[in-house]
């Protein structure tokens, strides 16, 4: 055979391995391909569902402590959920710079739905236990008048008034506010809310001109709350109102911590919009460590005044750092009532629960809360 026919053949087998290898290294190739197509699927799912499950378990807590009684059982409630919070957070409620804590109550409804005296007893008794001075533990509210009707203006001493020997600080008294910090906002006051209710000189009275008069936009904040305290605790209650639908934790410590604040209840939104925006404060928001929601009597219509007929109440107290959890659970025990007794829900969703979440204040989704209760009644 001649050189040109051997030649022939093995260029011919050299086609055929070469389609062969080809072959087989299409048909490796896309195994390769397919198993790590494969591969990267499963890591998608896999992550995917990772993700899911820690949606899912990232919940807002609500600690729950059940009351037999709303006299001595608040000491141990109180002194159990901080201790619980403590156990948590890792971070003791301990004395640090300032040496000095507030707590801020509600009495805005009136004595009857006002912070209970026992409570804030059984918190400053925890607070003592932790390190802090009676004399260096502030309550803190706006109205002056509404302290003195719910029994926190207990004895006077050089112009400062205290209960059980801590300093009870009233915000209208306006020696609690500084001109460099507040919250500005473009929503125009109403008619009602006065100069003179602010403290503010009456040649403001004339709301025509209120893009001249920037001040009537101010709602100056609590400087304690702000730069004086290691931290604070909201001690809120749980009534509605006509407004914010539900005057809960949110509210205590936005809205009944400024001056000039009567001006947001144009409507819902307004109103809604402030009380995102002045929790969101940096400065106010950073030492609130807690909220308590007290239980031991809630009103689900006919707020924001007291009004016995449609107050009810559960022996339980509530606690949280989220305070939007505690209103949206606030808002279904309020609705519960509401059907049981024939009246119309309150509407969900809450604009100030839905602005606050947006924000990172917390969560609104009842699905998203866990109540863990961390005893059992008697």
């Amino acid at each position: 055979m001649g050189i040109k026919a051997r030649m022939k053949i093995v260029w011919k087998s050299l086609s055929v391995l070469r389609v062969s290898l080809l072959r087989s290294f299409s048909q490796i190739s896309n195994k390769l391909i397919f198993r790590a197509k494969f591969l990267l699927l499963f890591l998608l799912v896999f992550l995917e569902s990772m993700l899911l499950i820690a949606e899912d378990e990232k919940k807002s807590i609500v600690l729950e402590f059940s009351l037999n009684n709303f006299e001595e059982a608040y000491s141990e409630a109180v002194d159990q959920l901080l201790g619980e919070h403590e156990t948590i957070s890792g971070q003791g409620l301990v004395p640090e710079k300032n040496k000095r804590v507030a707590l801020k109550v509600n009495t805005r409804a009136g004595k009857g739905l006002s912070t209970p005296l026992n409570l804030v007893r059984a918190t400053i008794k925890s607070l003592e236990l932790r390190g802090f001075e009676r004399d260096s533990i502030w309550i803190i509210d706006f109205s002056s008048s509404n302290l003195k009707n719910a029994g926190f203006y207990e004895e006077e001493k050089d112009g400062t008034f205290y209960f059980e020997g801590c300093p009870v600080l009233a915000l209208d008294s306006h020696k609690h506010f500084e001109p460099d910090w507040f919250y500005d906002s473009p929503i125009p006051p109403l008619l009602k809310d006065r100069p003179y209710n602010q403290g503010y000189a009456s040649s403001f009275s004339d709301y025509s001109n209120y893009e001249e008069a920037p001040m009537l936009r101010k709602s100056y904040l609590p400087i304690p709350l702000l730069f004086e305290v290691d931290f604070w605790i909201n001690l809120a209650v749980g009534l509605d109102d006509p407004v914010l639908g539900v005057d809960g934790a949110l509210a205590n410590a936005s809205l009944w911590n400024v001056s000039n604040h009567l001006r947001f209840f144009a409507n819902q939104s307004t109103v809604a919009v402030a009380v995102a925006e002045i929790l969101g404060i940096p400065e106010l928001n950073q030492n609130l460590v807690l909220h308590f929601v007290a239980l031991e009597e809630f009103q689900f219509i006919g707020g924001p005044f007291y009004n016995s007929l449609y107050s009810r109440e559960r022996p339980k107290l509530w606690m949280s750092s989220d305070p939007v959890a505690l209103d949206r659970l606030l808002l279904n025990l309020m609705n519960q009532e509401r059907r049981e007794n024939g009246f119309n829900e309150l509407p969900t969703p809450n604009l100030q629960l839905s602005y606050a979440s947006e924000i990172g204040l917390g969560t609104d989704s009842f699905d998203s809360i866990e109540i863990r209760n961390i005893n059992k009644a008697d």
